[in-house]
């Protein structure tokens, strides 16, 4: 996609981010984009899942996603969920990406709260083996 000048806002922001089996993999909650010292900024990433989402959101609502998601999530200093601009192969009504929803960042969290969170749930359906 390499030379491609879209209105990150309009076509990118809030998409479904689709993996290359055709599964919903998150959205675009943010970007990280690089700004050369010379030419135009360009994305090299795309933040997903709550860490982002709390930061775009802001406020207490923002603060309180965020620090949910900090109790939460594996790591003692998380971030957003980052995916490569290099995997993105399609960017149209969603976000398509070269690889599994399972090989991505955003991924590995969720997983986490199915298994920690969810699964110990009387009746939720994703109880431990």
């Amino acid at each position: 996609m390499a030379g491609r000048t879209i209105d990150a806002g309009l076509s990118l922001l809030d998409r479904q981010i689709i993996d290359v089996d055709d599964l919903f993999a998150g959205n675009v909650d943010d970007l990280e984009v690089t700004i050369p010292e010379e030419g135009a900024p360009y994305v090299t990433a795309i933040l997903a899942g709550p860490g982002s989402l709390s930061r775009r959101i802001g406020g207490r609502l923002g603060s309180w996603i965020e620090s949910v998601h900090a109790r939460l999530h594996p790591s003692s200093d998380p971030g957003p969920a980052s995916i490569s601009w290099g995997v993105v192969t399609e960017v149209g009504s969603a976000v398509r990406l070269s690889v599994p929803r399972s090989a991505l960042e955003v991924d590995l969290f969720e997983s986490w709260v199915r298994e920690h969170v969810i699964g110990r749930i009387p009746g939720s359906g994703h109880a431990p083996e």
